[in-house]
């Protein structure tokens, strides 16, 4: 005979998952307001002015592998002329790490002066290229022509493609999430590799290509204006950052790949953008932006500036809230602050 077990409705007992999934947010609401106190203990404007490389190597080790390990020059496989135009010669190149991991972007390298010019690493931001933001696939109104109004400025710059893609139109499939968690599976990250190999393509252009030095930017939109942030807060060899259309509370705009360990308690956006101080940082956001809020961004760079003000270099931190969308600030005030500092 066939054994019969109690039997209910489905959603007779759906308000205690309810009440579950509830109390889990009213939990997590109550442990993020002690980790602003524990944040307070942990950093401060006058405790990272005493120990600037303290703390930078406190984010790295947050950030994880391969960040935190032995750097290493990348060599170039490939280099392939594209095109001259205007003041540029546009090269599309590959460098190998580790041997065995090939990082693609594309070099825009001044006709006249390289040597001395600027050099600025440009990032694209999620879903798209190297090549939308450096205008290749004609005008583009997220981006804004953000490359190449840096490379008319006489800079050399470097768009690197990150593995953030869309399927559609690039032919290619990849699964980030995936990716990062099983970086993070060997002490590391997505965010951390794709900075090890940004900061290993800075080592290659100086040591190889006769790039200045001393003249080291950083720019980027969304996901690149996160990457540019944590570029310039690991690497202070950076000497001035533009990061549009992401500052924000990354526990309100929680995403896998940019959560970290502790980082609650430790480096939130703005303790980030803090190991930058006091070299110059533009923060660029649209007040009619659809992904992020202006008056988080506001509240966020209240909190950098406390840092700048320790240093009594309020001057080279500036808000750029200006009428757009998610998108470069069509006008010039951030690209001209950034080379200005360059």
């Amino acid at each position: 005979m066939e054994k019969k077990y109690y039997t209910e409705e489905v959603v007779r007992f759906s308000p205690w998952r309810e009440e579950y999934q509830q109390s889990i947010g009213e939990y997590l609401e109550s442990e993020k307001e002690k980790a602003e106190g524990k944040r307070s203990q942990f950093i401060s404007p006058e405790a990272y002015k005493a120990d600037m490389g303290g703390y930078r190597k406190k984010l790295i080790d947050m950030l994880g592998y391969p960040l935190n390990g032995k750097r290493e020059t990348p060599e170039l496989l490939k280099k392939e002329f594209v095109a001259q135009d205007g003041n540029v010669n546009i090269y599309r190149m590959q460098l190998l790490f580790f041997g065995k991991l090939k990082f693609y972007g594309i070099y825009f390298e001044q006709i006249k002066d390289k040597e001395s010019a600027p050099f600025c690493i440009v990032q694209h931001g999620g879903g798209d290229s190297a090549e939308v933001i450096s205008s290749m696939y004609g005008p583009n109104e997220t981006y804004q022509d953000l490359t190449r109004r840096i490379t008319d400025r006489g800079a050399n710059a470097f768009a690197p493609q990150l593995l953030l893609w869309r399927d559609d139109p690039y032919g290619s499939t990849h699964d980030r999430l995936a990716t990062d968690g099983k970086l993070r599976q060997i002490g590391g990250s997505i965010t951390a590799l794709e900075l090890y190999l940004m900061r290993g393509s800075i080592d290659y252009f100086v040591e190889n290509e006769g790039i200045n030095a001393e003249r080291l930017g950083v720019a980027g939109l969304s996901y690149g204006g996160m990457y540019a942030l944590h570029l310039a807060a690991v690497d202070d060899r950076i000497k001035a950052c533009y990061s549009c259309s992401w500052v924000n509370d990354c526990y309100i705009h929680s995403r896998e790949d940019w959560s970290y360990f502790n980082a609650q308690n430790t480096f939130t956006v703005a303790e980030t953008a803090a190991m930058i101080a006091p070299r110059p940082l533009v923060v660029g956001m649209g007040d009619k932006d659809n992904l992020f809020n202006l008056a988080v961004t506001e509240k966020e760079c209240d909190r950098i500036e406390k840092y700048y003000a320790a240093f009594g270099a309020t001057d080279r931190f500036k808000r750029d809230f200006f009428d757009g969308y998610h998108q470069v600030d069509p006008a010039d005030d951030s690209i001209e602050f950034l080379m200005l500092h360059l």
